[in-house]
């Protein structure tokens, strides 16, 4: 198993596509996934206004922007329980 944490905004262009590489992965890993939309929360906007698509994973970790497939299968990789 697989904890993350998914900060993303309607609308995102970026934030879909890690959406869909996200969920690619999802059975392999037995992902548990915390989704925050960033315009929930005027702190978390002008924190991750400018990086999202942001997966925070359980060691402090982040992928932000355009995430490469082999970059989170590593962080996935890292991060098993």
């Amino acid at each position: 198993m697989v904890r993350l944490t998914y900060y993303f905004k309607e609308g995102c262009w970026l934030c879909d596509s890690a959406e869909e590489m996200l969920n690619g992965f999802k059975e392999r890993y037995d992902i548990q996934i915390k989704k925050v939309a960033i315009d929930s929360d005027d702190e978390l906007y002008e924190m991750y206004r400018f990086d999202i698509p942001v997966f925070e994973f359980k060691d402090g970790s982040t992928l932000n922007g355009r995430i490469k497939r082999n970059d989170f299968f590593r962080k996935l990789e890292e991060n098993k329980e």
